[in-house]
């Protein structure tokens, strides 16, 4: 009875939220009008948008009646600048915040000096955002060094503070593991997008994206490490435009793309984009020499727009992606001639319907869906296990949402509904009894051999809730506050809720352009849904170190919840450079940290008691000048958690030591993590130079002292500093170079070449971890590409 009635007053909440007031789509819109001093209207004036920071740039030219819109425009700062012959050129700051659209009336005066007349401060930070971001635009993707296509999308991830990076992409934030919300066209992807688990969003259809870390708004939940907002390319606001990609690279890397898009008429637009890439490294090996290790992928991705009025908007948005690769191998496994093959299909679809109502109130609709398939092989001389899986789930979802502005307050209010279906099968057995004695896996796991295999099958059906309402408002001069609450009822193994409180200031000092904020966040993440029903099964709680008669391995996974504290400012460094520093903490229960089975790509959600982050972020960012631009990040954290640990499936007892109460560092614990860029491209010669380079300090060594001697005559071990008990810190530089070999009316060439880690040296992502096993890093890598564009 008493689950009745709370389920009651759930369904009011939901209700009654819906009818208040913003979801998650994040489409803004800048629309406005030139004229001149009489009041007449300026045609063929050209109207741009500057990002003041990543330079980004939306250029249009106005109709006969002097109108311009910008649409699909992040959320952000700009520049606004019109331009006319005639007239002395204008310029002015738009804040975008909501999916109101921003209405501008420009109003040129003739010519007399020829001078550019600025309307108002321009200053490099954010003065009412309490949010800790980094915005990441087409530029900085064209810049940034690559060599393997399906690591970009994390690369740049990576380079926002408080990122550390691990194998095959894996990238954590502030002590979360894998826990980043992708966002795209306002649609949530709460699944895994790293190399071994999904196809990443390709970069080539990307027009700019925004790393949120701290103060994180109440209309995102589902993953509590951070959110990815990205905004995708479109043709509504272009004629035709397009580009072809090749390239190629060491160990017989190739790639080629295709993108184009269109205005189609003056309401409907749309951008077409594929990729494929192959690689004889695709993933992170397991051995320094690079056993069985090729792979490749397909990305194919359309978005359209449509504008049937000019209060309604439509857009669809179409992907499909897969990926095959082998999995790669140690030596011993080489050797005898172990092949295990990986197969990974997904695809997607969402439609999303935005209403103007007045210039106070605009509403928002979507329906998404989104599937994923893997499937694992293995050949007959595996070792020391053979191992298949065929694992497959959906997601449905319903967003719902109003924006309204009142008196100086930006209401936002949505909900949200998930239907999630995931279907699983896994079986393995011991090839080798002798080599799985060697390699520690427990007597129970080698009880299963080819005649009494391990066999998991299971299915079912599971809906999920949120909602929120959210306010940004200011009452005293200066001051800003966002203020928020989100509620999420998960049902994903466990049946679990919570109400979650997202508060943030920033106060600006307009003479010393200093912006001090301070948040408060309340997390919620549910457990990935990858293998989630093998691991919080009764058959892996058997096999688990810490199973006893009663209760098996006590294997239910409990959602992951966070208090999330942060306090830092933002400066603008006499308009040259923008600082930002946060010092930040978090405190967590039932942290997620997955474990891989043995050295293959299969993950298996599993949470730890309890735990805690802490660290400072630094960044420095140097907006485009005389060519130049860049930026230097820094992060020094800490990161401890606290057994025992729940749910996953384990092969050996090394765990056996983490239990109740037992402190321990994980391997995404980098006390020191760094990157910086330096990029020039000259307007002229569109000749483009980067050179970049990350360093990280080393995870640890979680391992016993008899396991700790084993290691230390493994293949890499001169790569681990065992007295330190952490991996040696590594430290690599990139190296980009572009040219225009043509600049046509219509039709451009450029060549461009990439070196990664450019002196070549050698590195482990990580060694003998209970929870990841042993990876290393890339060689010198280089690859060159050749690109034509049209318009």
């Amino acid at each position: 009875m008493r689950a009745v009635h709370r389920s009651f007053w759930t369904v009011v909440l939901v209700g009654v939220l819906f009818f208040v007031v913003h979801g998650q789509i994040q489409n803004g819109t800048v629309t406005g009008v030139i004229i001149d001093s009489a009041g007449a209207f300026i045609a063929n004036a050209v109207v741009r948008l500057d990002h003041p920071v990543n330079g980004q740039r939306y250029q249009l030219i106005t109709g006969n009646a002097g109108e311009f819109v910008f649409n699909n425009v992040p959320f952000d700062q700009y520049n606004l600048r019109a331009t006319a012959s005639g007239f002395e050129a204008i310029s002015q700051p738009v804040m975008v915040r909501s999916n109101l659209p921003v209405k501008v009336e420009i109003r040129l005066t003739v010519a007399g000096a020829n001078t550019l007349v600025e309307v108002g401060s321009q200053d490099l930070i954010e003065r009412d955002s309490s949010s800790s971001a980094t915005t990441i635009g087409e530029r900085s993707i064209r810049h940034t060094p690559r060599t393997n296509r399906n690591r970009l999308l994390q690369e740049l991830v990576a380079t926002s503070p408080g990122s550390t990076t691990e194998n095959n992409g894996l990238v954590h934030v502030r002590g979360v593991d894998d826990g980043i919300l992708y966002v795209i066209d306002g649609i949530p992807i709460v699944d895994r997008l790293d190399a071994v688990s999904a196809s990443p969003i390709d970069t080539g259809t990307i027009n700019s994206m925004q790393v949120i870390t701290g103060n994180i708004p109440a209309e995102f939940g589902g993953r509590a490490a951070a959110v990815v907002i990205v905004h995708p390319k479109s043709g509504i606001d272009s004629p035709l435009v397009g580009e072809i990609t090749t390239g190629a690279g060491d160990f017989k890397t190739d790639e080629i793309a295709a993108g184009i898009g269109s205005r189609i008429k003056r309401d409907v637009g749309f951008y077409f984009n594929s990729a494929m890439h192959r690689s004889d490294r695709f993933l992170d090996p397991v051995d320094l020499r690079n056993f069985n290790n090729s792979g490749g992928g397909v990305n194919l991705t359309l978005r359209a727009d449509w504008h049937p009025t000019s209060r309604d908007t439509l857009i669809i948005n179409v992907a499909g992606n897969g990926s095959d690769f082998n999995v790669s191998n140690d030596l011993d496994q080489q050797l005898t001639g172990q092949r295990q093959k990986q197969k990974l299909r997904d695809n997607a679809q969402s439609f999303t319907w935005q209403h103007i109502w007045n210039t106070r109130t605009v509403t928002d609709l979507a329906y998404f869906r989104r599937a994923h398939k893997s499937t694992l092989t293995s050949n007959e001389f595996a070792l020391p296990l053979f191992a298949e899986q065929e694992r497959q789930h959906a997601r449905h979802g319903l967003l719902a949402s109003i924006t309204h502005e009142h008196r100086g307050h930006n209401l936002k209010t949505g909900v949200e509904f998930q239907r999630v279906s995931p279907r699983e099968f896994f079986t393995f057995f011991v090839t080798d009894e002798q080599e799985a004695q060697e390699r520690e896996i427990t007597d129970k796991v080698i009880a299963f051999d080819e005649a009494n295999p391990f066999i998991f099958r299971g299915h079912l059906a599971r809906n999920n809730y949120s909602a929120y309402v959210q306010d940004a408002f200011s009452f005293i001069k200066n001051l800003s506050l966002q203020v928020g609450i989100r509620y999420d009822h998960s049902r994903l193994l466990v049946s679990a809720q919570q109400l979650s409180p997202r508060l943030g200031a920033v106060y600006f000092i307009p003479n010393s352009r200093t912006a001090i904020r301070a948040s408060y966040n309340r997390l919620y993440q549910p457990p990935q849904v990858d293998n989630l029903l093998l691991s919080a099964s009764d058959q892996a709680g058997q096999l688990s170190p810490f199973a006893t008669p009663e209760g098996g391995g006590n294997a239910a996974i409990k959602p992951e919840r966070s208090s999330a504290w942060e306090a830092g400012f933002a400066q603008d460094v006499a308009g040259l450079f923008k600082l930002d520093a946060a010092f930040w903490w978090r405190n967590f229960r039932n942290v997620g940290d997955p474990n891989v089975f043995f050295n293959t790509t299969i993950i298996f959600p599993n949470s730890v008691a309890e735990g805690y982050s802490r660290g400072l972020d630094v960044r420095l960012d140097m907006p485009e000048r005389r060519g130049f631009s860049g930026y230097v990040s820094y992060t020094n954290q800490r990161v401890l958690q606290t057994g025992p640990i729940n749910g996953g499936l384990f092969l050996t007892d090394e765990f056996i030591e983490i239990g109740p109460g037992t402190k321990f560092i994980p391997d995404q614990d980098q006390r020191n993590t760094g990157c910086f860029a330096i990029n020039y491209q000259d307007r002229r010669s569109r000749l483009l130079l980067s050179l970049s380079g990350r360093h990280e300090s080393g995870v640890p060594l979680e391992v016993d002292e008899d396991r700790l001697e084993e290691l230390k005559t493994a293949p890499g071990a001169e790569l681990v500093n065992f007295d330190r008990g952490r991996v040696k810190p590594r430290t690599t530089f990139n190296f980009a170079a572009g040219l225009t070999i043509f600049n046509r009316d219509r039709i451009a060439s450029s060549i461009r070449f990439s070196l990664e880690n450019m002196f070549d040296r050698p590195f482990a992502y990580n060694f003998g971890s209970p929870f990841e096993g042993t990876h290393f890093g890339t060689p010198r890598r280089w690859s060159g590409t050749l690109e034509f564009t049209f318009h």
